[in-house]
């Protein structure tokens, strides 16, 4: 679990194109987050405290290196370097970019080192998030509150046509990939970690799963991208060209490549509101 949550952050710190697929891999999709999830440092409660790491350590980066952000975990130990408050809250949260409000401006600016270890590799694999949330409570002083918001989002629905998906098979392996700009190749996936992708990496707004159709399934996406795509991983997509064969733009491709259709709405969406957070102490 938080080996997919290291890609997450990875995501959000703009590091590669096949990082920014992995995201959708790492984190649930936005409309399965449901209710708010509880956790160290809400301020209208005072609940139990969670699970923590053994040891752990938070050192501000003095000199930001854009080469040297990597996050890894490897056992029981999770290490990120030159990360931010901000990618931290995503990942301990499982939230998306759009649902945090109320954070000063540091928390997306200010770099940290975090090595953390916890008591065994199997405590870390199944409580990894529960344990960077109360490291955030007690080294951050992170407080907030849960606040339903409406938003825009794009629904994801079943085009007129149906649905053109070729189930994976019984052993696939689930991955995913982008071989370029506009062409995504998904291997075992659900339609819920594609909307997510969708929402994390590529689009403005969050997707929300409305296709109801479970399973896993094999495609590869073809489309050309646009400059407003893939903004959030910080990748500038190169200018359209004017070849009369390139593929068609983004929801023009996922209605006749894959069956399924894109409608932009208003929906209530669970914002984490941040209340009171504070600067670590170097350690």
């Amino acid at each position: 679990m938080i080996g997919h949550l290291c890609f997450a952050l990875q995501s959000h710190r703009k590091i590669l194109l096949v990082a920014a697929v992995w995201i959708a891999l790492a984190m649930p999709a936005f409309a399965q987050a449901g209710p708010p999830p509880g956790g160290a440092g809400q301020s209208e409660a005072s609940p139990a405290k969670l699970l923590e790491f053994e040891v752990a350590t938070i050192k501000p980066v003095k000199d930001p290196n854009p080469n040297r952000t990597r996050d890894r975990e490897e056992g029981r130990r999770f290490t990120a370097f030159s990360t931010t408050l901000s990618d931290l809250i995503l990942m301990a949260y499982h939230l998306d970019r759009w649902q945090t409000a109320g954070a000063p401006a540091w928390v997306t600016t200010d770099e940290y080192d975090v090595d953390a270890v916890a008591e065994s590799e199997a405590e870390f694999r199944e409580r990894g998030p529960e344990m960077l949330q109360q490291l955030l409570a007690d080294r951050f002083k992170l407080k907030f509150h849960w606040e339903q918001r409406k938003l825009s989002v794009y629904v994801l629905s079943v085009a007129k046509s149906g649905p053109r998906l070729k189930p994976a098979g019984a052993n696939g392996q689930q991955s995913a990939s982008c071989q370029r700009f506009g062409v995504c190749t998904f291997r075992s996936d659900t339609l819920q970690r594609f909307a997510g992708w969708l929402s994390y990496a590529v689009l403005d707004r969050p997707v929300v799963d409305k296709t109801g159709i479970p399973g896993v399934f094999d495609f590869t996406l073809r489309w050309t991208p646009n400059e407003s795509q893939f903004a959030g991983t910080g990748i500038r997509v190169p200018q359209p060209t004017d070849d009369p064969n390139a593929p068609p733009e983004l929801f023009t491709a996922i209605q006749e490549q894959l069956g399924l259709k894109l409608e932009p709405m208003k929906a209530p969406v669970d914002v984490l509101v941040v209340d009171h957070v504070e600067r670590p102490s170097e350690n």
